[in-house]
């Protein structure tokens, strides 16, 4: 499998929000059950936009994952 540096989200500290998936303008993160999750990791263009908009530190890094 490929590896890239996709967001690490930390849904015990997700308040859904939202606003990492609007920055997300590859559309890689979607708001599942009230939290942002990693719905398409193949577009992710690892800029980190997401972990810039996070105002509560629930993305605090990208690190690399298989998808």
């Amino acid at each position: 499998m490929p590896k890239k540096k996709l967001p690490r989200i930390l849904e015990e500290y997700c308040i859904g929000c939202s606003h990492c998936v609007m920055a997300c303008t590859p559309k890689t993160l979607k708001m599942v059950d009230g939290k942002a999750k990693i719905v398409n990791a193949t577009v992710c263009d690892s800029e980190g936009r997401c972990v810039a908009a996070c105002p509560v530190g629930a993305i605090p890094l990208l690190e690399d994952k298989e998808y």
